[in-house]
């Protein structure tokens, strides 16, 4: 999959519309994803969404296969268009973890399934937001967004290793925080 993501972006930026179409097949569910729970509205998720692939389609010429892959280059551009999109509307953003909590649960849990899934959130939310920004950072990208260590590594400015330091860091930090309010479920 990746080297055919790469064969795309390389055809998409000799301006190559079917190659790029393609890779907006491929990203934009899981772009989608990500801008709202970025967001609060599907609508607005859906509207950044489209934006994001318009500003990349009007840059896709200047896009270098290398070192970036196709992935982190396509969710700076989503990062900074939801900045933007803040900047504009001048609102708090919605961490990723706090976007857990407005999720809809699924119908067929019943009304004590979907306390005990939003007192979970909530829980998670709560703990989540005690670390560090970068630790936040690294979380949600290497979770929610399934990048790769070498992927968050550049996108973050840091080392592979920093990245895996503070993943660690975090993910023990959540253990001893939520290990006592697991066991008691």
């Amino acid at each position: 999959m990746l080297s055919e993501v790469g064969s795309l972006a390389r055809q998409a930026a000799n301006l190559d519309v079917s190659a790029f179409g393609d890779l907006y097949r491929i990203y934009s569910p899981q772009l989608l994803r990500y801008v709202s729970s970025r967001v609060t509205g599907a609508q607005e998720a859906e509207d950044i969404t489209n934006t994001v692939f318009e500003k990349a389609f009007a840059a896709i010429g200047r896009y270098r296969p290398s070192p970036a892959q196709f992935s982190t280059w396509l969710y700076t551009i989503a990062q900074n268009t939801i900045i933007d999109h803040y900047r504009k509307r001048r609102l708090p953003q919605v961490d990723d973890a706090e976007a857990e909590l407005f999720a809809v649960t699924d119908p067929g849990e019943g009304p004590e399934g979907a306390l005990l899934a939003y007192e979970r959130r909530d829980t998670v939310y709560k703990a989540v937001m005690q670390l560090t920004e970068d630790q936040r950072v690294v979380i949600g990208c290497r979770f929610y967004f399934s990048l790769p260590v070498h992927e968050v590594a550049l996108m973050m400015g840091k080392t592979e290793g920093a990245v895996k330091a503070l993943q660690f860091r975090a993910l023990d930090r959540l253990r001893r925080m939520l290990a006592p309010e697991w066991s008691r479920s």
